[in-house]
Order: C-alpha cells, then structure tokens, then sequence
C-alpha cells in the first residue's frame, strides 16, 4: 500500500472519531511524539493512554477534519493540516488549527511532529 493510501486510511479514522485506533493502528511501537518542539510521548501505548484522556477531559467527541494533506513517498514525510473543533465542560466552543509532520516507515508512523499556536475562543454554545 502506498503512503498516500496509509495516509488517507489514518485521515479517515481519525475524521471519524477513532483517533485511539488510528493511533493503535499506524504508530510503530517505539514512535516519538513532538508538541511544538517539545518531546510530549514516546512508545504507541503511552500515546494511545495520552489519547484517551484528552478525550475524557472533554464532554462530547471533538469535530475533526483534516483541510489538506500531502505527502513525499521517496522520504516516507506526510503532512496533515487538521481542524479541531471541541466543547469544554463549560460549553465553551474551541478550535485548534494544528499542523502534523510525519516520518513513516514502511506502514507505521515512526515520529510525528504537531506545530501549532493556540487554542481560538469560538464562544458559548447555543444549544
């Protein structure tokens, strides 16, 4: 399977509110994690443990969508911007506009790299 292929694949997953599983499923054992230049995580397990509770912390699923990717087969990089709209507790709205930088080897995901500013105040929820 070509690179875009596994990218799309890991795209879907997480779009469709499985992110633990795409993680599960495409990080290698031993991958690194970066938030903006910081080392965050290191191993799958941890990263998947790390995962489940971001998503605890919050009340409903975050709204996730990959605007662009692309990617590079001969140096195994891919790039994903992402979307990431979330409620707080509190019924605050959020969004973070992130970047991931990838190194793939063979079918898994070796270091990923998130570049990003800050979390944007959308207000209250209406509902």
């Amino acid at each position: 399977m070509s690179l875009r292929e596994q990218l799309t694949q890991f795209i879907k997953l997480v779009e469709g509110g499985q992110s633990v599983e795409a993680i599960e499923q495409f990080y290698a054992d031993d991958v690194v994690v970066f938030e903006n230049h910081e080392r965050a995580r290191a191993g799958r397990d941890k990263c998947a443990v790390n995962e489940r509770q971001a998503l605890a912390l919050h009340p409903d699923a975050p709204h996730t969508r990959a605007i662009s990717m692309a990617c590079d087969e001969a140096t195994g990089r891919a790039f994903v911007e992402w979307r990431i709209r979330y409620k707080t507790t509190e019924g605050t709205c959020l969004r973070l506009e992130e970047v991931a930088v990838q190194r793939w080897a063979g079918d898994r995901i070796v270091e990923e790299r998130f570049y990003y500013e800050g979390v944007i105040n959308e207000g209250q929820d209406d509902d």
